[in-house]
């Protein structure tokens, strides 16, 4: 546990450091240069500053234990974040939108041309390793604010790689109308994938059940037991920021004592955590029925005694 917050908290550093520094050279490119290619590219940056601010302390605030107060833990703060995060992606992208109509009504010579080239390819390069880092940091601990962090470097990239072009196309060109059509493209593909994360986020906080394909992998497992056990019913389960949560009711042999109960919840719950490490299990364990003829561990036996003493 202690390796997957060591790596969350490196992802969030490099991120809030990446984007701080990529946001002030942007807009002081940009303000000089006129281009609103650029420009829209600071103000996402910006962005993302205030998106890499918010998981820098989210991560952290999302791994304390449970509490009197917050007895499933803090794993929603990492949720809330992230839906705040891709909101902010929206307002960004009507920004760039708003921007570009002006200067599709109003164009204007871009200066420093090559400075202009210069920073995005920079930004770009830095925007892409940071997006690696990142992703495969999510990836190992199953954080949402990461995820969303990795979705902005992502977009950035895209973005970037977009108003290259532009600026490549208007610098042998002049074809002024290039710079605010590439800031609608790099609009709209914020916009596609900032609502994504937003329909997840929402997803998290109503408690809705984990993708069907975990549900099978988790019931794969359950089922692996069946030797074991009578009945697994009821089961349910939610995600709350890198914790998933899994509860079910287990019927088990009557007649076995509690340590053999408690022995095989166990087992079942490592199984689960070999799969889904950030887990939280609870197990409901229900004692058969007398004459529940599935029940072939203990009962099975113990009938077959009272009918001797018979």
């Amino acid at each position: 546990m202690f390796i997957t917050h060591e790596i969350r908290n490196k992802a969030a550093n490099l991120a809030l450091v990446a984007t701080a520094v990529l946001t002030g050279l942007k807009l002081i490119v940009g303000v000089v240069s006129g281009s609103v290619g650029v420009i829209s590219e600071g103000i996402h940056s910006f962005l993302d500053v205030v998106s890499a601010s918010l998981s820098f302390f989210t991560v952290r605030e999302a791994v304390k234990p449970a509490d009197h107060e917050h007895p499933f833990g803090h794993g929603k703060i990492e949720t809330l974040s992230s839906l705040f995060e891709s909101i902010l992606l929206i307002v960004a992208a009507a920004w760039i939108v708003y921007e570009g109509i002006d200067h599709l009504l109003n164009p204007n010579i871009i200066d420093h041309q090559d400075l202009a080239i210069i920073t995005i390819l920079l930004s770009l390069i830095v925007n892409y390793l940071v997006y690696l880092n990142n992703s495969k940091a999510a990836e190992l601990t199953d954080s949402s604010a990461i995820r969303v962090n990795a979705l902005h470097f992502l977009a950035d990239v895209v973005a970037s790689a977009g108003v290259l072009v532009g600026l490549l196309i208007l610098k042998f060109t002049g074809w002024m109308i290039v710079d605010p059509l590439l800031a609608f493209c790099v609009a709209v593909y914020i916009l596609v994938i900032s609502l994504k994360q937003v329909k997840k986020a929402f997803l998290e906080l109503t408690d809705t059940q984990l993708p069907e394909i975990e549900i099978n992998r988790i019931k794969d497992i359950l089922n692996s037991f069946e030797a074991k056990v009578i009945e697994i019913h009821d089961l349910r389960t939610r995600k709350s920021g890198f914790m998933r949560h899994i509860d079910f009711h287990l019927v088990l042999c009557g007649e076995q004592s509690v340590k053999e109960s408690h022995d095989i919840c166990d087992q079942i719950e490592q199984g689960i955590l070999n799969v889904f490490t950030n887990s939280s299990i609870q197990i409901h364990v229900e004692p058969c029925e007398h004459n529940d003829t599935r029940c072939v561990v203990k009962c099975a036996s113990h009938h077959k005694k009272k009918r001797k003493l018979k």
